[in-house]
């Protein structure tokens, strides 16, 4: 059960980003299916992220990650992953919960909107870029699903655009989506140079030999 749950990991954060797919394809008269979509994805998400937690109790320190090889280029590999130890798992089950308690009380709030379709699209779209965040094992990935959280963010705020202040809360969101690319580039770039410094210091000193 522990190996299953570190392996499949990835379908905490994919379970409601499939539903958000879903629930975009349906017309905006189906306000029912798409309510129950996203509540059913969200309930799927905080039942992963309980058998998560739950595996991170068996023993102190536990700490799991799962990596594979998105492409190569010559001899390099890009890899990409998943982790999982007690605080992740922790802030799993604290973004699912909070998560569907939102969603169940949009179902009232939004009743009577007339894009409510749309809107739990969105809120589910935003909550498999949280959880994906939360178990990113590569800056990349981070950097990935924080943008999507951006995205979902403006996706949200966008969407009573009619009102003056969401075009405020977009410039602050945009702001701070440019801050987070500029850290994330100086943080890959700080770990390419160690690697770069290891493998400098690690190969042998050149001799020079006289004739």
């Amino acid at each position: 059960m522990t190996a299953w749950t570190v392996n499949n990991v990835w379908l905490i954060p994919a379970v409601p980003l499939a539903a958000s797919f879903v629930i975009l394809s349906l017309a905006n008269s189906r306000r029912k299916s798409a309510a129950a979509l996203a509540v059913i994805g969200q309930v799927a998400a905080l039942t992963l992220s309980i058998f998560a937690f739950v595996t991170t109790l068996q023993a102190p320190g536990y700490r799991a990650f799962h990596n594979f090889t998105w492409f190569t280029f010559g001899e390099n590999a890009l890899r990409i992953g998943w982790v999982l130890d007690p605080l992740a798992a922790a802030m799993l089950v604290m973004i699912a919960l909070v998560g569907l308690c939102i969603f169940i009380f949009s179902i009232g709030y939004m009743a009577e909107d007339k894009d409510f379709t749309r809107f739990f699209a969105y809120l589910s779209f935003f909550s498999a870029a949280m959880l994906g965040v939360v178990i990113a094992n590569s800056l990349l990935l981070l950097f990935v699903c924080w943008e999507l959280v951006g995205l979902a963010s403006y996706l949200l705020i966008g969407f009573w655009i009619h009102k003056p202040s969401a075009t405020s809360d977009f410039s602050l969101e945009f702001s701070g989506s440019i801050a987070a690319a500029a850290l994330s580039s100086f943080m890959i770039m700080g770990a390419a140079a160690w690697k770069a410094r290891d493998f400098l210091r690690s190969a042998p000193a050149p001799r020079l030999s006289h004739c």
